[in-house]
């Protein structure tokens, strides 16, 4: 049993759905949506979302690709996941916000497994938009929605520029997640943390700086590790080189994710198969692992009680 932190519900839309609704070939469909070799950086890697956008305007084609989802979280055995994305990136016809956020609660409510939302502001977005998904996270917290994060090519918009959003969802008591430490350096990850964010999205730079390691450990922080995207957006050449179990073993707080289920062509049981394979991991560390993810959920003491109960059954 699995639990999934990080995942992005455009970069996880099936082929075969982009093909029928966009009346395309499946080759073409794969060929827009799924990386086919190393990407040259984060800014490259995240050009595959356009076509997969393109198919989330509609509250049908949305409520369908938020099911779809959820039925191959099912099938991988995922007993609980935070699905996060963008709803300023869904107005190209004539949804509202509102409508793009219970489009994809419906969806998400017809499979039998626990999910909740996440809504990202965007790096490269206007502070009135990123404003408007602050109050649309507040209207929805505790109703499908849990928490914020901020994506994007982090390299290029710093997170500081962010100070006055981030101070906005924490007097509004709303918790987020920062996408650090991936496309920029270790402080980057210092800088998110000091902004008030609970866990960090990917945030594996933090390996380069000891100071960084222990402001983690101090603050009880959680990195997301995305270790497949991690490799297709060439922060890592092989998976050996990836710092995931250095930072398991200095008792770091490390979760498993696929970050992009169809960009990265990848799967949790398959990600969970390459780390045991290059680093020995074994099914107690997988465990501790999902314990660690289930204790840093937005959700109540309730809610992961019954998850760690699912998980240790």
């Amino acid at each position: 049993m699995k639990i999934e932190l990080h995942l992005h519900l455009d970069g996880s839309i099936r082929p075969k759905t982009i093909s029928e609704l966009l009346n395309i070939e499946l080759e073409e469909a794969i060929k827009a949506s799924t990386l086919q070799t190393k990407a040259e950086n984060l800014k490259t890697y995240l050009d595959k979302f356009a076509i997969p956008l393109k198919v989330m305007q509609t509250k049908e084609n949305l409520k369908r690709v938020a099911k779809e989802l959820a039925e191959d979280l099912k099938k991988d055995d995922v007993i609980y996941a935070e699905i996060r994305f963008a709803p300023h990136k869904h107005l190209a016809g004539s949804l509202t916000l509102d409508e793009v956020v219970n489009s994809v609660l419906a969806g998400l409510r017809e499979v039998p497994l626990k999910t909740n939302l996440i809504l990202c502001m965007m790096r490269d977005d206007t502070f009135n938009n990123n404003l408007e998904i602050i109050k649309l996270a507040k209207k929805y917290l505790h109703k499908g929605v849990v928490a914020l994060d901020i994506a994007g090519d982090e390299s290029a918009y710093p997170i500081l520029k962010y100070k006055e959003l981030l101070a906005i969802a924490t007097k509004e008591n709303i918790p987020f997640t920062i996408h650090a430490g991936e496309a920029d350096d270790a402080i980057s990850v210092k800088n998110a943390i000091m902004l008030g964010a609970q866990r960090i999205g990917h945030g594996v730079r933090a390996i380069d700086n000891k100071e960084v390691l222990n402001l983690i450990k101090e603050k009880n922080i959680t990195l997301e590790v995305c270790p497949k995207s991690n490799l297709d957006t060439n922060i890592y050449e092989k998976i050996t080189n990836h710092p995931i179990k250095k930072l398991y073993d200095m008792h770091i707080n490390v979760t498993i994710n696929t970050d992009n289920r169809t960009v990265s062509n990848t799967t949790l049981e398959k990600t969970y198969q390459e780390l045991a394979k290059a680093f020995n991991f074994t099914d107690e560390d997988f465990i501790k692992m999902n314990k660690i993810a289930i204790q840093s959920a937005f959700i109540s003491k309730k809610e992961k009680q019954e998850l760690l109960d699912l998980l240790i059954k």
